[in-house]
């Protein structure tokens, strides 16, 4: 045990315990209030083509690209199935215009309002024998398409009645090809990671009686200050982010940075939090969850990755039935990757997103929390309620069953191994290869 945390918090009941429900009250309040505001926004339509029918376009087209062979209809069907957003099913329209109907039809249903309208004299223009629109329109019609494979080839049709599409033809197809190849080699690094994960979980199977290499962190503050520790970070999290979105208000090219400075405060405002209340420093804190060597940790952050992913794409099959496929998990990051230009503030959410939310979310989940729950209820019980509580702390109910199915998986990790190190290092290379993805299709 630290000397210093000697001097940890352990507050009288007598006032503490009114303290707790007023803050368990009043964040279930702000999660309800949080939860209602995505809930109208989610129910906004897009105003351009997301990541899912950027993925989907990749998928009808790149076959057909290198094969030569005709989509099926049963492929058409899902993707009508799954992609619900008025401007994914214009991008769906153009494709079935290109690869599945010589005669092309007219769409069945367009976007509303007057970027809709226009979306279907631009289709008419390139598939019917309706008025070239105006180049503002093309450019408009082409950035809310996603700028992929089915914008260009309504932009190549159009030039065709100019003399001359088939260049920007080629270019998309070079274009698609290189997606192709890209989500296949990432298609078989996932496969293979879940064959890694499935080895690793039959491994910890087999070991599951044997004692960790080294034990959790262990806390002298209360379950009482560690409850108080919690929900004002909680709230904290709610006010950062309002309170860094207020403050860039009048520059509204600045907004991408309330991501960057709403995570900085309310990291900062927690980890002084729970040294205050343990009566450490920062520097005995991280000494504390990050025992042993580095090395070891890291190799077994790398094969608890493969694990993630066999858990995750287990969880997705078995609930895909159940749940209706949904865009709204990361539909606000999406949001502002789209309307980001230049390395700079890219790399600063990037490093937002992979660095500082993991080290943050780790030290708060997996280094305090876990410890914390296993001293009174047990290893088992401690893995499932910090990753029930993890995925919900999110606020994201169409990504509950994977951010659980993560959440228990990085539990696993500080479990095998004792050190914060390594749930930091599987937790950013999730968030990491996410943002990477969301770029590339923004």
């Amino acid at each position: 045990m630290d000397a210093e945390s000697q001097t940890a918090w352990h507050p009288d009941r007598s006032w503490v315990d009114p303290l707790i429900s007023m803050l368990a009250l009043l964040a279930l309040l702000a999660s309800a209030y949080t939860l209602w505001a995505r809930q109208l926004s989610a129910k906004r339509p897009l105003e351009r083509a997301g990541l899912p029918a950027r993925l989907m376009e990749v998928v009808l087209a790149g076959p057909r690209l290198l094969t030569g062979q005709t989509t099926a209809a049963s492929q058409w069907t899902k993707a009508e199935r799954q992609l619900k957003e008025p401007w994914d099913q214009a991008l769906l329209a153009v494709l079935k215009a290109e690869l599945n109907d010589p005669k092309a039809r007219r769409p069945e249903a367009t976007p509303a309002g007057a970027p809709g309208e226009r979306f279907l004299r631009t289709w008419l223009a390139a598939y019917g024998d309706g008025p070239l629109p105006d180049q503002a329109t093309r450019t408009e019609i082409h950035r809310r398409l996603g700028g992929g494979y089915a914008a260009d080839l309504l932009e190549a049709r159009l030039r065709d009645r100019e003399g001359g599409g088939e260049a920007l033809r080629t270019q998309a197809r070079s274009a698609l090809r290189t997606r192709v190849v890209g989500l296949g080699l990432l298609s078989g690094l996932v496969l293979a990671l879940a064959a890694g994960g499935l080895a690793l979980g039959i491994y910890l199977l087999v070991t599951l009686n044997k004692a960790p290499a080294r034990p959790l962190p262990s806390w002298s503050m209360s379950g009482r200050a560690a409850a108080v520790v919690l929900l004002t970070w909680f709230l904290a999290f709610f006010l950062s982010g309002n309170l860094a979105a207020l403050l860039l208000s009048p520059w509204p090219s600045l907004r991408w940075v309330a991501l960057p400075l709403g995570y900085l405060m309310q990291a900062a405002f927690g980890v002084g939090l729970i040294c205050k209340a343990e009566g450490i420093t920062f520097a005995t804190l991280w000494r504390r969850l990050t025992p042993g060597r580095t090395g070891p940790d890291l190799a077994w952050g790398g094969a608890f990755v493969a694990l993630a992913v066999f858990l995750v794409i287990a969880v997705a099959l078995i609930a895909s039935p159940i749940l209706k496929p949904s865009q709204s998990a990361q539909r606000e990051l999406q949001d502002l990757l789209r309307g980001l230009s230049g390395l700079g503030p890219t790399l600063a959410l990037f490093l937002t997103v992979a660095g500082l939310a993991p080290f943050f979310e780790e030290l708060l989940c997996r280094g305090f929390l876990l410890p914390i729950l296993a001293r009174k209820q047990g290893m088992a019980l401690a893995l499932l309620v910090s990753a029930l509580l993890f995925g919900a702390m999110h606020l994201q109910p169409a990504g509950l069953p994977t951010l659980c199915t993560l959440g228990w998986a990085l539990g696993l990790a500080m479990r095998q191994t004792g050190s914060l190190r390594t749930p930091i290092l599987l937790h950013a290379c999730w968030n990491g290869c996410l943002f990477l993805l969301m770029r590339a299709f923004a």
